[in-house]
């Protein structure tokens, strides 16, 4: 098809004989790597537009905000994507904090305290460090600046901790930081 077209463009200009073999030769060099080039830009049109991609243009996408999620299916990775870029300026409220957690993929509680320009996100799935650390640092970009946060990831519950079997005066000399307990699991 290339070729034809190449041969019906050159034939007015009167410079070429397209029956001359080795121009014939030149040209579908020429035409078969232009197919081969068209064929590459058919298959990545489609990765362009986050509702027609698939694994290679979610990779693009996914990694713009962070690690590419190929544990998840094409629809679920598609639908995280599309609630994180439609994040605005106008959505450091606590509807738009809500819209990035869910775009992580984060279970959670908020628990919000107005007075004090606090936020409590408790986690309520066990993640693997890589995606704490991932969820951490993606909401510390989405929090705004005057509150401050907390996010706590595998909190044992006070039943959780009371079946250790340590009196209180045993857990305090664990020697541990609040951070450090709030991260027991």
């Amino acid at each position: 098809m290339v070729l034809e077209s190449m041969k019906r463009s050159l034939l007015p200009l009167l410079i070429y004989r397209t029956s001359a073999p080795h121009l014939s030769h030149e040209l579908r060099a020429y035409a078969d790597e232009l197919e081969r080039l068209y064929a590459q830009l058919s298959a990545m049109f489609p990765e362009r537009f986050l509702s027609t991609a698939t694994d290679r243009g979610l990779v693009e996408y996914e990694e713009m905000f962070g690690p590419a999620r190929d544990d998840l299916d094409a629809q679920e990775r598609r639908e995280r994507l599309r609630l994180r870029m439609s994040l605005g300026e106008g959505d450091f409220t606590p509807a738009g904090i809500r819209k990035a957690l869910d775009s992580f993929g984060l279970e959670y509680v908020i628990s919000e305290f107005p007075t004090l320009n606090r936020l409590n996100i408790e986690a309520q799935t066990d993640y693997s460090k890589a995606e704490q650390a991932f969820i951490s640092r993606e909401v510390s970009k989405t929090v705004p600046a005057h509150l401050e946060f907390q996010l706590v990831f595998n909190t044992l519950t006070w039943n959780e901790l009371d079946a250790r079997n340590k009196t209180f005066s045993a857990l305090d000399n664990d020697n541990l930081m609040w951070e450090e307990i709030d991260s027991l699991e």
